[in-house]
């Protein structure tokens, strides 16, 4: 999915689709990527064995250096101060459930925004 998406970006760049008007569409198209590559990372969590584990530690320890909320977000998505089996739910319930949600609704405005901007651009 990971390669589709950029494939599918760089054919969109390539055909020069980010250009007026069509930037917001290329922005909902950035953050669907990166929606992707959170999916994609929330998966690689989810078999909970030795390099899950090392993947939150480095992950979480990664989010809790952000300046002024770092901690806080840290704190959530770990479920307590330290790795445990709150860990795996939270991760969990963000890998089936919300970021999938999310990414349904980013679909659904990038749709509606390809076919208010007249259809699938081709090269220039």
């Amino acid at each position: 999915m990971v390669i589709s998406v950029f494939l599918h970006m760089a054919r969109v760049f390539y055909h020069g689709a980010y250009k007026p008007p069509r930037e917001f569409n290329w922005v909902i198209g950035v953050m669907l990527l990166k929606l992707t590559l959170l999916l994609s990372f929330t998966g690689y969590l989810l078999p909970w064995d030795q390099l899950a584990f090392w993947a939150v530690n480095v992950g979480t320890n990664m989010m809790g250096f952000t300046p002024v909320f770092g901690q806080d977000v840290r704190f959530v998505l770990l479920g307590g101060a330290e790795i445990g089996s709150e860990t795996l739910l939270r991760w969990y319930v963000l890998h089936v459930l919300f970021l999938p949600f999310v990414i349904v609704i980013f679909m659904a405005i990038h749709f509606w925004r390809v076919r208010k901007d007249g259809g699938i651009s081709g090269p220039l």
